[in-house]
């Protein structure tokens, strides 16, 4: 399992141990070069001082070995060496401490000194640095003034001194890298351990919500800005899940309520044959029929629904002349909305739209028995069919009297209806919820407003046939 703290963790001390090595690494070779440049300058004017006391008298060039600083150069246990040849690589001076022994010598020109690492004579380490210059020339009396001569002379110095230097320069920087090591491995995991707090009070938080704890919400003031976002996600979430329990526990409460009239009529039925079975009328046996058939129409729809809604309905799209249809859905209807001197008015294009004729002629069945049932008395029913856009549109309008705008969202849910006390009969509260899942089952639309006059105006749209 892929554990975010384990991979942060992993990341943060690889991070900081590629940083840390590479800090440390700088700071040892700047701190390295530091000491080099010193040693180099301290055998740089050894090499400047040498220099100054060489000098040329006539074809020999000497070195003044009176002057104190030369005394660096001999002794039993000698730190300095030095040695002086001519261009053509010919010894002209070595210092007291070679015993003898020679310095590499390379020919060359460099009129600046050079530094190099060397095997001093007596096998221990050294470096040292090279130059070329012409000496001073000193002519006097009657001697003959001489060409002046281009020498080298290399200095070296025992570098035990810097190495040790440079040892221990290195230990202590690989000694602070194994303590910064281990202060890493134990500062990382507790810091990210504080950091990932939130998410795991958040994980707790997560973990208690049920179903009968979907009103909870998670607190989005108090969390960090980079877990604000989820949680209002989630609250989302929750608020959504809150609505859908408490739809299929109204729905389950409007079933219940739906089905428990019938079937108290069935039983009273039952019960009534079974006392008195010699009084059973053909009546009894119709009311019972229409009982069934009742339950059965209930049945019938929620499990349409329910087809509708886990994409289980076919659907066969073909070419369908509207007006037809709309005509065939009416005739339905128009006994009971003359029954209730209903004012109708058609203006029907001549439209052949792409549908499913049955699910067309259900989805109009459905919405011509809620104008017919609920337009008041004397009230009026409009129907139109237009063209727009390649779109085929009908509109079914019918003047309301007690519907208010927070009414129409609720309008395609299964079982409402706006009376507060349920009237049973024919109308199930299912019809309107039924249209909208056939229209979507066939790629189209069905929505529900109120106009300017409060008439409530159903708008069934879908894809027109182009000739």
């Amino acid at each position: 399992m892929i554990s975010i703290r384990r991979q942060l963790t992993r990341e943060l001390l690889g991070s900081c141990l590629v940083l840390l090595g590479g800090g440390l690494a700088a700071v040892f070779f700047a701190a390295r070069d530091e000491v080099v440049e010193q040693f180099d300058d301290a055998l740089r004017a050894k090499v400047m001082a040498v220099s100054t006391l060489t000098e040329q008298q006539g074809s020999r060039v000497t070195i003044d070995n009176s002057n104190q600083f030369m005394r660096a150069f001999s002794g039993k246990d000698p730190q300095d060496f030095f040695e002086l040849w001519d261009s053509a690589g010919h010894v002209l001076a070595r210092s007291e401490s070679l015993n003898g022994a020679d310095l590499p010598w390379h020919p060359g020109n460099e009129m600046r000194p050079k530094f190099h690492y060397l095997s001093l004579p007596n096998g221990r380490p050294g470096r040292a640095t090279a130059l070329n210059f012409k000496p001073e020339v000193n002519d006097e009396g009657d001697t003959p003034q001489s060409p002046n001569l281009e020498v080298q002379l290399v200095v070296a110095s025992d570098r035990a001194d810097l190495d040790e230097a440079l040892t221990e320069l290195l230990t202590i920087a690989g000694a602070c890298g194994i303590l910064l090591l281990i202060a890493t491995w134990w500062v990382v995991p507790r810091v990210l351990k504080r950091g990932l707090q939130p998410l795991e009070r958040l994980g707790e938080q997560a973990a208690r919500i049920d179903a009968h704890s979907l009103t909870e919400r998670f607190p989005v003031a108090s969390l960090p800005a980079e877990l604000q976002p989820i949680c209002g996600r989630l609250n989302d979430l929750l608020a959504r899940l809150e609505q859908s329990f408490e739809r299929e526990r109204r729905f389950s409460a409007d079933l219940a309520h739906e089905l428990r009239t019938p079937l108290s009529e069935l039983r009273s039925q039952a019960e009534c044959a079974l006392k008195w079975p010699e009084s059973r009328e053909p009546a009894a046996d119709r009311d019972t029929l229409a009982i069934a058939t009742q339950m059965e129409a209930i049945v019938t729809n929620l499990l349409a629904l329910a087809r509708g809604e886990q994409g289980r309905l076919a659907s066969s799209l073909q070419p369908v002349a509207l007006p037809a249809v709309v005509e065939e859905a009416w005739l339905r209807c128009a006994a009971r909305a003359e029954a209730r001197q209903l004012r109708t008015r058609f203006t029907l294009a001549p439209i052949t739209a792409q549908a499913d004729p049955a699910l067309l002629r259900s989805i109009l069945g459905n919405l011509f028995d809620n104008a017919a049932d609920y337009t008041p008395p004397g009230g009026e029913v409009t129907v139109d069919t237009l063209l727009e856009n390649s779109e085929a549109i009908l509109r079914i309008a019918n003047t309301t009297d007690n519907l208010e705008p927070a009414d129409l969202p609720k309008l395609f849910d299964r079982f409402w209806r706006k009376e507060a006390a349920r009237t049973g009969g024919k109308n199930f509260g299912l019809g309107l919820s039924i249209a909208r899942t056939f229209a979507g089952v066939m790629g189209w639309t069905l929505a529900a407003t109120l106009d300017d006059q409060r008439r409530l105006v159903f708008t069934l749209r879908g894809p027109s046939v182009t000739s």
